[in-house]
């Protein structure tokens, strides 16, 4: 396969971390709230200390936009992680509702590899519209 991924869980243990390290790309997903860039801070500060010869990994925040929920703004993020976000993906429960329902993904921009053609009046249209306006 030219390209296999890991989803991880969030847990800090040896297999994590040897996986992390040993990866030749790495997304890291995360919504705009504290703990969250808690998180992506100690993953890249690890990353930038174990693998200071690779890229450096890529990040997007997701559900940015919650009714009700405290965020930090996509800049603020930015500039605690030292790198700009690749993507900002709205909060948009019924598109993402969708697209897990069939197993699509983001990760066009982690392997490289060009975008898919598609079918007019795709479902994802609207979340694609979204991400490209961004």
């Amino acid at each position: 396969m030219p390209c296999i991924v890991l989803d991880m869980p969030h847990q800090w243990s040896a297999w994590t971390k040897r996986a992390l390290i040993g990866a030749d790309d790495i997304l890291i997903v995360a919504a705009p709230d504290l703990a969250n860039l808690r998180n992506s801070k100690n993953i890249f500060d690890l990353l930038k200390a174990s693998r200071p010869n690779d890229r450096a990994p890529l990040y997007c925040l997701n559900q940015v936009g919650v009714p009700k929920r405290p965020e930090i703004n996509a800049s603020e993020f930015a500039k605690a992680i030292e790198s700009p976000p690749i993507a900002a993906i709205p909060f948009d429960p019924q598109i993402f509702g969708l697209a897990a329902n069939n197993g699509q993904m983001i990760a066009q921009r982690l392997t490289g590899r060009g975008e898919t053609k598609k079918p007019r009046g795709s479902f994802l249209s609207p979340l694609i519209g979204k991400l490209r306006a961004k």
